[in-house]
């Protein structure tokens, strides 16, 4: 197949083979590349998939395996350590696919993902000689490394094979995964329920301990265990299917040319993946007559050298340490309402108080409305406030984040998108302390989907398109591997304090896990703090990636190439943007000075010219 596609003679420096490279990927610059989005997006729902499976499971894990626990320290660690694997797997993918390929990793995230799908589901406690909680905990921690190299692969390679002006909205389609995923996982474990409900009625199975009165029929634990295991195997399916994908693809051009120095095998795997752009290409054009004549040198390489001059020296390290600030703190609210949320969902969508004889004595960890009084109702309940509060909402969000993506500059949307959070987090959090456990509690259950909505349309899609923008491509992977790290840092941080968290300002003096919780009100005011401190970092350290808006042109706005966004702080510097903290703050004051009227000085009189 490559064989009969020639290399144009004329292609002899490294620059006229990027630019011939570029011609072929920009031939259509809005033309959305739908193999190499079913490559980036397969492997991220299967991610997405298996990180989020956990809202579905948890209460089923502890009704057959802690019943009568009446804290969240298990659930607590089995999220955490999912997420601590991700955040090892975005590091160590990261840097792997910078200094290894992009497609020699591509599969391997995956494999590990199975493995430790069916290592899950087929996890036992033996004769009472095997911790579950330990065996789970360990395997989600390998399944965490695996969902989290999917990050800086997915985002690498959708950027470096996307058409300049697609780009954007390429990498939004592909984020769509997340939301598709969570609502995917919420709906299988419903078919499921449903298929076992059916056979025998789980209405049945109320939690009694055996030999009380009452007690639970027989095969009440029997049934709730293949349950969760059905929902975690089924997530193996979509990893199959996205490692065949992953053989249809081969490395981005940009990354074999720049990074490995193979420029005859950068153009002809361009080639063979824009098969018809080449065909117009050579009927209409040689390379040679639009050849930019650059010096042949290689790019900066991932080297302590390199890195050193293009970080420090030139003042790089500010575009890293936002984007890895912007998501560390956006995570901090995401995973705080969006993984190990059943009680928080079900502490909105409380329509009265328990007392507190029930909230001490009576409460599970595996029900968290009190109202539920079966496993079966507890896992129907729970399925439908996380689809009507986060999985639509968010889906919604990315959907239409996909279509005005061209239209709205994206440092300006992240600010932006971070402020509205803000206010929208003050006013969640108010609400929530003025309505909670009445009949207008629908009102809090509305804002927290209008958060959940926000969070696609803005910040937290942004926040996986721009770090794989901004930085050269010998670092690309290993950049978001970084910042998408932070993010998962900040994850684990919430996940970690926010079941415990106590309020001196809560008359109960209740965790936020407890039922009745008054709580959540102040959590939603902290992290609406939060995304205004989100809002400052995207201001003073993130970059514009288009081109101004000539009067009379087009709504849409023209995105900047990779190789120029590249360049870094010197090149954003040269187009007038302004980079850092200082600078940024100094820029204000002098904008503030210079509109300030200045009062127009009275002619001086007599009586002050003897006075001076």
């Amino acid at each position: 197949m490559t064989s009969q596609l020639e290399l144009p003679p004329d292609l002899e420096t490294r620059s006229e083979k990027r630019t011939y490279i570029r011609q072929i990927i920009d031939l259509e610059p809005n033309a959305f590349n739908w193999l190499v989005w079913e490559v980036s997006a397969s492997g991220f729902f299967t991610d997405s998939y298996n990180l989020f499976a956990t809202n579905v499971i948890l209460p089923s894990l502890a009704f057959v395996y802690w019943p009568n626990n009446n804290d969240h320290e298990n659930e607590s660690l089995i999220n955490i350590m999912s997420l601590v694997g991700a955040l090892v797997g975005q590091l160590l993918f990261g840097y792997l696919a910078d200094r290894l390929g992009r497609t020699r990793l591509y599969g391997i995230e995956l494999l590990i993902v199975i493995v430790t799908t069916i290592t899950v589901c087929a996890a036992s406690q033996g004769v009472n000689s095997i911790s579950i909680v330990a065996w789970i905990v360990a395997m989600r921690f390998a399944m965490g490394i695996g969902i989290g190299g999917e990050y800086p692969l997915s985002a690498s390679i959708c950027t470096e094979w996307a058409p300049t002006q697609a780009r954007p909205r390429m990498m939004s389609a592909v984020f769509l995964m997340q939301p598709l995923g969570q609502l995917v996982a919420q709906l299988v474990g419903l078919a499921v329920l449903a298929g076992y409900n059916r056979t025998n009625p789980l209405t049945k199975c109320m939690g009694t301990p055996m030999g009380t009165q009452g007690e639970d029929p027989p095969w009440c634990r029997s049934q709730v265990d293949s349950i969760w295991r059905w929902i975690i195997g089924v997530g193996a399916i979509p990893a199959v299917v996205a490692i065949y994908f992953r053989f249809q693809i081969k490395d981005p051009g940009l990354y074999d040319l720049d990074v490995r120095d193979r420029g005859q095998i950068a153009v002809e795997n361009t080639q063979n993946l824009y098969r018809e752009n080449l065909r117009v290409l050579q009927s209409n054009a040689t390379a040679s007559e639009t050849r930019l004549h650059r010096v042949d040198s290689l790019p900066v390489q991932l080297t302590l050298p390199d890195m050193r001059d293009y970080f420090w020296n030139q003042g790089n390290w500010r575009l890293l340490a936002g984007t890895s600030a912007c998501w560390f703190l956006l995570d901090v609210a995401f995973y705080g309402l969006g993984i190990g949320s059943p009680q928080i969902l079900a502490n909105v969508w409380a329509s009265s108080r328990p007392t507190d004889g029930i909230v001490v004595d009576d409460h599970r960890s595996w029900n968290p409305g009190l109202s539920n009084p079966s496993i079966y109702e507890a896992l129907l309940e729970n399925a439908k406030r996380n689809i009507l509060t986060v999985c639509l909402p968010s889906l919604l969000g990315s959907l239409l984040v996909i279509w005005l993506i061209d239209y709205i500059p994206r440092k300006q949307f992240l600010i932006y998108s971070f402020l509205a959070l803000a206010m929208l987090m003050f006013i969640t959090g108010g609400t929530f302390r003025a309505v909670a456990y009445t009949e207008n509690f629908p009102a809090t259950i509305v804002l927290v989907a209008l958060c959940n909505f926000l969070f696609n349309f803005g910040a937290n899609t942004l926040t996986f398109i721009i770090p794989a923008e901004l930085f050269p491509t010998s670092y690309r992977a290993t950049c978001h591997g970084i910042a998408a790290a932070s993010g998962k840092l900040g994850s684990v941080l919430v996940q970690v304090i926010l079941p415990f968290m106590k309020f001196d300002g809560n008359p109960r003096n209740e965790k936020v896990s407890k039922p009745g919780s008054t709580s959540l009100g102040y959590v939603f005011l902290v992290f609406g703090g939060v995304m205004a401190l989100g809002a400052l970092f995207a201001w003073v350290w993130i970059p514009s990636m288009q081109n101004p808006r000539a009067e009379g042109e087009s709504l849409v706005l023209q995105n900047k190439t990779l190789e120029e966004l590249a360049e870094g702080v010197e090149r954003y510097r040269c187009d007038g943007q302004v980079i850092g903290m200082r600078d940024n703050f100094k820029a204000v004051y002098k904008g503030l000075h210079q509109r300030l009227p200045h009062r127009q000085r009275e002619p001086l009189g007599e009586e002050d010219v003897e006075r001076k």
